[in-house]
């Protein structure tokens, strides 16, 4: 097979992988020998990957030569130096790649080797690309999960029942390093836990998703018994709060109900059954654990409670209640972090719909009152208390409100308190500094925190609580903004300087002053460096909106150099470029202008993006213009600029997407009044267009002026008429053409002769090629039948019309 080209060798193998016999499987290990050797050996990119695609057709009939080389060629992928045919391909062909491959052809073999592909998958979870660790994980995960088609008996099915998950258990207990595998071992577990099961069955034109709830056979509990075993015993392997709620959450899976109601009662038992034992479990465990994970405990306690399928179930999740009632020191932390904490006893809140509005009522008045009681004599208490809540973790704002609320009136009480607390444990209170400081800022002690301020800003530290400090503060300090600017500047400290101009933009009411000492100087700097994240900071404030409405010509400027370097005129951006746009649209077509400039000096591969696919809001202001903005386009045109269809002419049709009458008028003059060039750029930009018919009667005008000698110009008005945008179904190519064809019979009879006769041409050509289209979808439609067969329950024929 060595003389063949890819294409027949993929054909004959294909072939060969279906021929039963000891004379087809002594070829296929022969082919499969070749291959394997030049994976042990080769270097070549192109052969490697190409190699393991010839594997991949028939690896399930040498599965154990194919996963033994396999393995081998991915730990030799950790050295080997890859040679490619040319230089652009270095970024993208990768050993990581090659990775990838051979792990989804490691997947189809997981049946046949399961308990060595789960070996070789384990390792390469843990590898350092994201592409080949998501690859490994998902190659596990279908081992783990249960398939309908792979556990049950019948057509087209495997009928392992539970095996595979039984080789996950088995290899997890006795063959896996659980430390070194935590992750993925936790999770493998929750595969094993969960209730359903999915497979997928296919026709000609259809998937089909299915999906039910796994059987309580003994096999199976045992798997599930075991794997809460398991994670009984890894719960106490990893410290952090972080490696706990894995174990938490994998635990709880086992008491998820499953997606397809209709189980039987042994199915609702085993869940029970299983909530039972992890719920008691977690109530053993609870004291002594971590706040986080006592609310954890808490919270998805409540959850299993509140959806119990059986009394059991609820007596264990309530003594998980009673067990909460007794820790006084978790009530203070759920009362000022525990935002998935219950505040209501059980019983009555699963009876009745929650009243948030009264639960932040209740914990904002539990931080005053707490905030209060602190006194001379209970404040190391407190402040050790503190500093162990400011050790939560956590991305979302959600979580610290009432926490806020209550430094912050710590500081306005007790401001002393709060002062020796920033100085004395900066580090332990660094994410918790801004309410304590505007606490500390609004009272009498707002020019020892000043100091204190200086003391930081010239030491370059806590900036971000500094800076925040003054967001929409009517006691803003000029003096300490300015010296925070010279040292955010002077450092390099360009988010900083970013958040600096969302806290002038939020103070610009009260002081416009600071558009000029904070805000251009800032943007100024950051468009130095290409930095354009300050619009994250502005763009949803109204303030900043109407100080952007404010500018004059070169301030507006300055901000537009700033955001052409914003990699993409997203939603974000167009709330800053919309009130600029107002002021001057001419100037923010020239922005677009510099940003195509900018696209054009970047490097091939580059995300930068001059324009848009589309405009949110921002065409609503620009279209206003039609003349002006057609006519600076057309410079653009002139220049020349490159790829000015896919830019320039773009440019025009996110602005008039709907090819408004005004934009219409405009073009039919160019059309009209213009040369040849000018019917090019009219052309450019019709063609961004999808065919509709409002593009008709301007094709027409085109028409009327084109020279019938004129092939080049004809050809791209065909083009634009033909145009279809997305279609839908077989058919949708054929229909298309045959509604165009319709539309445009019109032209016939047209007084013009020469529209006459391009429509005679055009209407046939539409017609030849919508019967063309509906030709080739019937023959695709038959290999598709014949390659994945047909249902039984009706089927669409040749036409989309259901057979009777």
């Amino acid at each position: 097979m060595s003389s063949m080209d890819a294409d027949s060798k993929m054909k004959v193998l294909r072939q060969l992988a279906r021929t039963a016999g000891d004379a087809a499987t002594s070829a296929l290990e022969r082919e499969a020998g070749k291959i394997l050797a030049y994976l042990d050996t080769g270097v070549r990119y192109d052969v490697l990957h190409s190699q393991i695609e010839l594997l991949d057709v028939f690896a399930f009939r040498v599965s154990k030569l194919a996963v033994e080389g396999v393995a081998r060629f991915l730990s030799r992928l950790e050295t080997i130096e890859i040679t490619h045919d040319s230089e652009w391909a270095v970024e993208y062909e990768t050993p990581a790649q090659l990775a990838v491959a051979s792990l989804e052809l490691l997947s189809r073999l997981r049946y046949f080797r399961t308990r060595e592909i789960l070996s070789i998958a384990m390792t390469a979870a843990l590898s350092d690309f994201d592409n080949v660790q998501k690859s490994a994980a998902d190659v596990l995960r279908r081992i783990a999960e249960f398939d309908i088609d792979a556990f049950y008996s019948g057509e087209n099915r495997a009928g392992l029942g539970p095996a595979p998950q039984m080789v996950v258990i088995d290899f997890l207990e006795t063959e896996t390093d659980l430390s070194h595998h935590f992750a993925t071992a936790v999770q493998l577990c929750s595969y094993l836990l969960s209730p359903n099961m999915s497979g997928t069955s296919w026709d000609y034109n259809s998937v089909t998703l299915k999906s039910s709830a796994i059987p309580a056979i003994p096999a199976v509990k045992e798997i599930r018994h075991r794997a809460l075993t398991l994670l009984k015993r890894m719960y106490d392997l990893k410290a952090d709060v972080a490696a706990k709620r894995q174990v938490i959450n994998a635990m709880l899976e086992s008491a998820r109900l499953p997606n397809q109601g209709g189980y039987d009662d042994a199915v609702r038992d085993m869940i029970s059954e299983n909530t039972t034992d992890a719920l008691c479990f977690l109530d053993e465990r609870l004291l002594g654990e971590p706040f986080p994970i006592v609310q954890k405990i808490e919270h998805d306690a409540y959850w299993r409670y509140h959806h119990a399928p059986t009394d059991a179930v609820r007596l264990a999740a309530l003594k998980i209640q009673d067990r909460v009632d007794t820790l006084e020191e978790y009530k203070i932390y759920r009362d000022l972090v525990g935002f998935e904490g219950i505040f209501q006893k059980w019983e009555e809140r699963a009876q009745s719909r929650t009243d948030f509005r009264s639960i932040e009522d209740y914990r904002s008045k539990k931080a005053s009152e707490y905030a209060a009681s602190i006194n001379g004599e209970n404040w190391p208490q407190w402040r050790e208390r503190i500093l162990a809540f400011c050790e939560t973790e956590s991305n979302d704002l959600a979580t610290f409100p009432k926490f806020y609320e209550f430094l912050e009136k710590l500081a306005i009480l007790h401001p002393d308190l709060a002062l020796d607390l920033l100085k004395d444990d900066p580090a332990q209170i660094a994410r918790f500094t801004i309410p304590l400081l505007r606490g500390l800022w609004a009272g009498p002690l707002q020019p020892e925190t000043r100091d204190l301020l200086w003391g930081w800003i010239a030491r370059g530290e806590h900036l971000v609580g500094v800076t925040k400090l003054f967001w929409s503060n009517e006691q803003l300090d000029d003096d300490v903004l300015r010296f925070l600017f010279d040292r955010l500047a002077e450092l390099g400290d360009y988010p900083g300087l970013s958040l600096l101009i969302g806290v002038a933009a939020s103070n610009y009411a009260k002081f416009p002053h600071l558009l000029t000492s904070v805000v251009l100087p800032c943007i100024q700097i950051l468009s130095q460096v290409g930095d354009g994240h300050w619009i994250n900071e502005i763009w949803y404030n109204d303030d900043a909106r109407r100080m952007l409405s404010k500018l004059d010509e070169g301030s507006r400027q300055v901000v537009l150099d700033g955001l052409v370097h914003v990699e993409e005129i997203d939603f974000h951006a167009e709330e800053v470029l919309i009130p600029l746009a107002e002021q001057d649209t001419a100037q923010m077509v020239m922005f677009f202008r510099k940003r195509i400039a900018i696209e054009d000096a970047k490097p091939e591969g580059s995300s930068y993006e001059a324009i848009p696919f589309s405009f949110h809001q921002l065409q609503n202001t620009m279209e206003k213009s039609p003349a002006l903005v057609v006519d600076m386009v057309l410079s653009w045109f002139r220049e020349p600029i490159d790829l000015f269809q896919q830019r320039g002419g773009h440019f025009l049709k996110s602005i008039f997407p709907t090819f408004p009458k005004p934009f219409s008028d405009e073009l039919s003059r160019i059309v009209r009044e213009g040369d040849k060039a000018q019917i090019e750029f009219v052309l450019d930009i019709l063609r961004n267009y999808e065919g509709e018919q409002f593009v008709y009667d301007i094709c027409k005008e085109i028409l009327v002026r084109l020279s019938p000698d004129d092939e080049e110009l004809l050809a791209e008005l065909s083009i634009v008429l033909r145009n279809t945008g997305v279609v839908h179904g077989e058919f949708g190519f054929a229909k298309a053409y045959e509604e165009k064809a319709t539309a445009l019979s019109s032209w016939l009879s047209d007084p013009s002769a020469e529209v006459r006769n391009f429509a005679g041409r055009f209407v046939k050509d539409l017609r030849n090629s919508a019967e063309a289209e509906r030709r080739r979808a019937k023959e695709d439609i038959t290999l598709r039948k014949h390659k994945y067969g047909v249902r039984n329950d009706g089927d669409p024929d040749a036409d989309g019309e259901k057979t009777k």
